[in-house]
């Protein structure tokens, strides 16, 4: 079986005070879109697992076989996975992968589980994963709060706030570095209140750290994208173009700066 693993953008990103078990409590409104990996999932012996990521027990695709194991699956499998999300680029790439595989092994093992029985499975391998399984299933919006466990699907009119956003192509730039989540987050300064229009909390502790991820914003703003912001915790920034022949001129002109670029949209 091949499927597709497909990222997302954090639309907003709220970020509160930290709870007992050490994670912040966010509030997040996140889209599937268009770029993804590709993983084909291959019949192994009972209780065996690998990868071609090079990652061993770390690999969140590995974690997510065991965690299906954890609640009663047998079976084993080898998953090779065609990498196209950028590795720590906010779009949730490795999140993704983890969400894809449960959806893909619960159909070739029989599971019967419903998306949002798979999705209780993700909260135990990391905080985007519930919110993904959703997203590719249901190919919606979704409000993710909590940690990222307390998870629901969102009307693409109420996520976008403007309705034109469905037809406009979405433009991606990264500056080719690496963005720690945990370092973005400690650096974080924590909102008391929601904020009434879509935010990313982690931008600016991101930018401070890597000003790379500041020259992407502009990079994107200056080629003609619209509406430009981060995603997750960076170091993917993303933006809007009107068609596909403005997002590719956009994205021309950001490659010209030695950025990664591409042209996709919202998976509708």
């Amino acid at each position: 079986m091949t499927v597709e693993a497909h990222a997302k953008v954090n639309l907003s990103l709220e970020v509160f005070g930290k709870r007992a078990d050490g994670y912040r409590e966010i509030r997040t409104v996140l889209a599937p879109i268009g770029l993804c990996d590709v993983l084909e999932f291959n019949a192994a012996e009972e209780g065996q697992v690998s990868t071609d990521t090079g990652y061993g027990e770390g690999d969140l695709v590995v974690k997510a076989v065991r965690a299906l194991w954890a609640v009663g699956a047998r079976g084993g499998v080898s998953v090779k996975v065609g990498k196209r999300i950028p590795v720590g680029g906010g779009l949730g790439g490795g999140s993704a992968d983890a969400a894809a595989t449960l959806v893909a092994l619960n159909s070739l093992w029989g599971l019967g589980k419903t998306v949002e029985e798979l999705a209780v499975v993700g909260a135990a391998i990391g905080s985007d994963v519930p919110a993904l399984v959703l997203a590719n299933a249901c190919r919606s919006a979704v409000l993710a709060e909590g940690r990222g466990e307390k998870v629901r699907l969102l009307p693409w009119d109420a996520a976008l706030m403007a309705p034109s956003r469905m037809g406009k192509r979405l433009l991606l730039a990264n500056p080719r570095i690496h963005s720690s989540t945990a370092e973005v987050y400690s650096r974080c300064v924590v909102r008391t209140a929601l904020s009434p229009c879509p935010v990313n909390d982690l931008q600016v502790p991101a930018c401070a750290i890597h000003p790379e991820i500041g020259a992407a914003i502009e990079a994107l703003s200056c080629a003609g994208a619209e509406d430009v912001m981060m995603s997750g915790s960076g170091a993917t920034v993303f933006g809007y173009a009107n068609d596909d022949a403005a997002a590719e001129a956009i994205a021309s002109k950001v490659r010209a700066k030695g950025m990664w670029a591409a042209v996709t949209q919202f998976l509708l």
